[in-house]
């Protein structure tokens, strides 16, 4: 009789699998407390199905079966007494047939339940060699093994049929096998040759008339069960595995397991597997418990510490070192950390120092960078960019606000004045220092020309753009160009002189088109020797100043380098925020050009930062 699991749940679900022809066949099974169910049975034919299955059903413990001819199988008959002193006999038989060779994660034993009128009973010792190895998916590793012949010893507990009981595998030669006998059962797992299904077929008949030629069983009897088999043999394919059970075996274990099949096709296809259910879920689960490797003791870090935290004197003794942590650690921490750093820097109040100046002038720049344009050189960017065949009257630049440009187009170079406009909007738009231009012209006058008027969005006010020396008319001028003088063989890109500290004053400007004074043109040239300034692409009078830079050093309208003059505390302390804006401006700028006058340079960051704090002053 069958009696339940102790070491199963009474509502838990488990997995058995088996391995056959390239597929796996799963089988759910499902117990309650009462008689374990069978929920559901698939047939997958890849690992990674195998896996999806094992995660959407995600079952307390699985199970796979272990061939017959990967475990050595012993029988022994048992004294009937009660259970602990016939559990240790069967551990000393144990011992004495296995001498200690197999390691305890790969041998099992239990005894069987005896049959109606039997004196005695039958133990089952299996052993799974650590030589004989088994592929498995990884989803497997963990899995315990069942042997089929722990299948037919569940299939055969209480029962004892007069036909033999076989489970055979043509792909690997794995046999197991039980015939009933006067004083119990015999139960064997071999190997036979599998080259070819005859010889096969004819290792299965002599394996079973050794078997029963062993438990003194007559020859007719032997012969009777020979010629039985023999006709079974016949139904069966050369490739699928072979299970043959008699039918008191199949009506007994679906009183043990529901959900199964009476038909016998299903029992040559699931057989072994609801068999070895019935030994998972009864009395013989102790023969379950094959793992593929020893199981590992590893304790987690929490478990390392609350063993540790366990003696009440350890316990005591890190909560006073907490404490004495948690009141001294700061101030010896801190302490140490200052030690550290009067060592490793013994000028830090300078450094300190220094850095709070270098914090300020960052502030300063990054202020200038908001608020400042270089009124110079956009009027240098928008008179560069001038085709030939336009005049600029006017240039109005506001902080913050859109360029205006007005001026006159006359055909130029093939191109007519409305071709110059638009190629005019093309070009500023390219420099990426302005953005959305837009213009309108009026109608053509009497010799084609048109006047016009041009907005355009500063985008990036400090951006330099990379001329070539055909483009910037500040190295080769129109005068130039007219007359026929080549420039000076130049580089098309010349640098920005750095100032004294090598950095830009403010800081995002990158060091590019800035050009060097054209060459003086000839004596005879009337354009140079005009009093008037011109506008550098075509010579003409610009009412705003925006002459050639190849004419003249100071052209482009912008001031000349010069230290600024003194300041005194109290000045600065009676300017506006306006006024102090501008002053610091200007002091910036000086410091840029103050060379290597130290003590000029002193007195303008001393400036500066009275300058700084008066912003702040009059900000709040």
């Amino acid at each position: 009789m069958n009696t339940p699991n102790l070491n199963t749940s009474s509502d838990s679900t488990i997995l058995l699998t088996q391995y056959v022809d390239s597929m796996w066949r799963c089988m759910l099974v499902k117990q309650n407390g009462g008689v374990p169910t069978i929920i559901e049975t698939a047939e997958v034919n890849q690992d990674a199905s195998l896996e999806s299955l094992i995660e959407s059903h995600d079952p307390d413990q699985i199970y796979t079966v272990l061939s017959g001819a990967q475990s050595v199988c012993r029988t022994t008959t048992l004294p009937d007494v009660d259970q602990d002193q016939i559990v240790e006999a069967l551990r000393l038989q144990a011992e004495a047939r296995f001498l200690g060779t197999t390691p305890s994660h790969r041998r099992v034993m239990a005894p069987l339940d005896s049959a109606v009128g039997e004196t005695n009973r039958v133990g089952l010792i299996i052993a799974w060699p650590e030589q004989q190895t088994v592929s498995v998916p990884p989803c497997l590793e963990d899995a315990c093994f069942i042997p089929d012949t722990v299948a037919l010893a569940a299939l055969l507990d209480g029962v004892r049929p007069t036909e033999p009981m076989l489970i055979a595998n043509p792909s690997d030669g794995s046999v197991s096998i039980a015939i009933s006998h006067a004083n119990g059962a015999a139960i064997r797992a071999t190997k036979e040759d599998n080259s070819s299904q005859d010889s096969f077929h004819t290792g299965l008949l002599s394996i079973t008339r050794e078997t029963a030629e062993i438990h003194n069983h007559s020859a007719s009897f032997i012969d009777g069960l020979i010629g039985t088999l023999s006709q079974q043999l016949a139904t069966f394919d050369s490739s699928n595995p072979i299970v043959i059970l008699p039918d008191t075996i199949t009506e007994h274990a679906r009183t043990s397991l529901a959900g199964c099949d009476s038909s016998n096709e299903w029992w040559k296809a699931w057989g072994i597997l609801a068999g070895c259910a019935i030994a998972a879920t009864g009395s013989l689960s102790a023969l379950t418990t094959l793992k593929h490797s020893a199981p590992e003791i590893n304790p987690t870090f929490g478990e390392k510490v609350t063993q540790a935290l366990e003696s009440p004197s350890r316990s005591k003794r890190l909560v006073a070192a907490a404490l004495i942590c948690i009141v001294f650690g700061p101030a010896l921490l801190s302490g140490v950390r200052y030690g550290l750093l009067e060592m490793l820097n013994p000028n830090v109040s300078d450094q300190y120092a220094l850095k709070v100046e270098s914090k300020q002038e960052q502030v300063v720049y990054k202020e200038l960078e908001k608020s400042a344009w270089p009124m110079s050189k956009l009027i240098a960017d928008v008179t560069n960019h001038t085709p030939v065949g336009i005049d600029l009257e006017s240039i109005r630049i506001d902080i913050g606000e859109p360029i205006s440009v007005r001026g006159r187009a006359l055909s130029a170079d093939g191109k007519s004045a409305a071709e110059l406009i638009a190629l005019y909007q093309e070009t500023l738009q390219q420099t990426g220092i302005f953005k959305d231009v837009q213009f309108s012209y009026d109608t053509a006058g009497t010799y084609g020309d048109r006047d016009f008027d041009l907005w355009a969005t500063v985008a990036d006010p400090l951006r330099r753009p990379r001329l070539t020396q055909d483009e910037d008319f500040g190295i080769w001028t129109l005068a130039m160009r007219q007359d026929g003088i080549q420039p000076e063989t130049l580089d098309p890109i010349v640098d920005v002189a750095s100032s004294d500290d090598g950095s830009s004053p403010l800081g995002t400007a990158d060091s590019e088109d800035i050009a060097s004074s054209d060459p003086i043109p000839n004596a005879g040239d009337n354009r140079a020797n005009n009093d008037r300034p011109r506008n550098p692409r075509n010579g003409s009078s610009s009412d705003n100043g925006t002459a050639s830079r190849g004419e003249s050093p100071n052209a482009s309208g912008s001031p000349s380098s010069r230290v600024p003059e003194p300041l005194t505390a109290e000045q600065i302390n009676n300017m506006s925020s306006d006024e102090a804006r501008i002053a610091l401006k200007d002091v910036t700028e000086g410091l840029n050009h103050v060379g290597r006058d130290a003590e000029a340079k002193a007195r303008l960051r001393s400036e500066m930062r009275m300058l700084l704090d008066r912003l702040k002053e009059v900000q709040k």
